[in-house]
């Protein structure tokens, strides 16, 4: 019952009820109390007093009751920083969100997380490695943890999903405001089979400075931040930032030196950021038995191929490239060249992109 008012007060202060949470219920005892008989006089201590006025002007209008009823019809739960379900990992950050809305399975919380970031206009490259990488990871029942941008963050959550494991999208939004508008989808996907979170009131539109704030959240879930791409002033540094604050490991995908969205994860490494290669250098690093590899099995599929598959196989990069440099490389007729590519696509060792673009996988 008290929850109901707590919820009322959320929605009145916004994000700064964070700092004023515990003092404010220290001295009430409860938010029912607070609702009841707080419009008596300003509460003691360093509360503002415009935050007094506010609150006495709001509560002539705003129905609790009613408000919990809204969430409950959307089917969004609450909790708050005094439950014993709230992700005691956040307890430990700086400005602890004093209460969470979310749909999907709270539980997630409580297992060993990985926050998965980068760039929004992502390369062939980063998604790829991010698709490859993560799969590994959530079989490992590690949760991944990402903000359901584009790029990055949702091929991280499509990756976790389509390998039957478990992700946790955090909003720069209410948690009923999916955003943006091409991951709609994959925001379903997750409110049915992960974890829909956000310290933002429900109806909070996803505005710029939301997203900065909402990454502590992010790295604070995680034991460690995984970038995959993002330039020298990326906003998924942020995230890597609150993770060397919070104590956190911090890993990084290399990638080419002449590309902009390699800067980022280059600095890190160069800072001490462990370099990742294959999944198996975080889930060690993170304490987990480690049975298989990607390069396992990748040598597995390509053992059976021919000397020219193999040929063309070391040819074709990480990065896309294109036809016309893969003939200049490599004597060998026209025809018989896409003859090969065709077989190592069906064999899932290469894959074309538009404008007769490949690149290993």
């Amino acid at each position: 019952m008290d929850q109901i008012y707590a919820v009322a007060l959320h929605q009145i202060f916004g994000l700064q009820f964070n700092k004023h949470f515990l003092p404010l219920y220290e001295y009430y005892g409860s938010w029912q109390e607070m609702w009841e008989r707080g419009h008596q006089a300003p509460p003691p201590g360093n509360m503002p007093l415009y935050m007094w006025e506010k609150f006495l002007e709001r509560r002539k209008t705003l129905n609790p009751l009613a408000l919990v009823q809204e969430l409950e019809r959307k089917k969004i739960k609450v909790v708050t920083r005094l439950e014993e379900t709230f992700p005691a990992t956040l307890l430990q950050i700086a400005n602890t969100p004093c209460m969470l809305y979310y749909r999907g399975d709270l539980n997630f919380l409580q297992k060993k997380a990985l926050a998965v970031v980068g760039a929004r206009k992502a390369s062939p490259y980063g998604l790829t490695q991010t698709k490859t990488i993560v799969q590994e990871l959530a079989q490992h029942d590690l949760v991944i943890v990402s903000g359901l941008a584009r790029g990055i963050d949702g091929a991280a959550h499509e990756a976790a999903l389509a390998a039957g494991g478990k992700t946790v999208a955090v909003l720069g939004s209410g948690v009923d405001i999916p955003y943006p508008r091409e991951n709609k989808d994959l925001y379903h996907k997750i409110g049915e089979a992960g974890l829909l979170l956000s310290e933002f009131p429900p109806g909070t539109q996803p505005l710029d400075i939301n997203f900065p704030v909402r990454n502590r959240i992010i790295s604070g879930l995680s034991s460690g931040v995984f970038i995959v791409e993002g330039q020298a002033k990326s906003g998924s540094l942020i995230t890597c930032d609150y993770a060397l604050e919070q104590g956190k490991e911090v890993f990084a995908l290399p990638g080419p030196v002449t590309s902009p969205l390699s800067m980022g994860p280059l600095r890190l490494i160069q800072q001490g950021a462990k370099l990742v290669i294959y999944a198996q250098d975080i889930l060690e690093e993170l304490g987990y038995e480690y049975t298989y590899n990607l390069f396992n099995r990748h040598q597995e599929k390509i053992i059976n191929i021919t000397r020219e598959e193999k040929e063309l196989l070391n040819i074709i990069a990480w990065e896309p490239l294109h036809i016309d440099s893969i003939l200049a490389r490599w004597d060998i007729q026209r025809g018989n060249v896409y003859e090969i590519l065709l077989k190592l696509e069906l064999q899932g060792l290469i894959r074309q992109l538009p404008g007769k673009y490949y690149v290993k996988i």
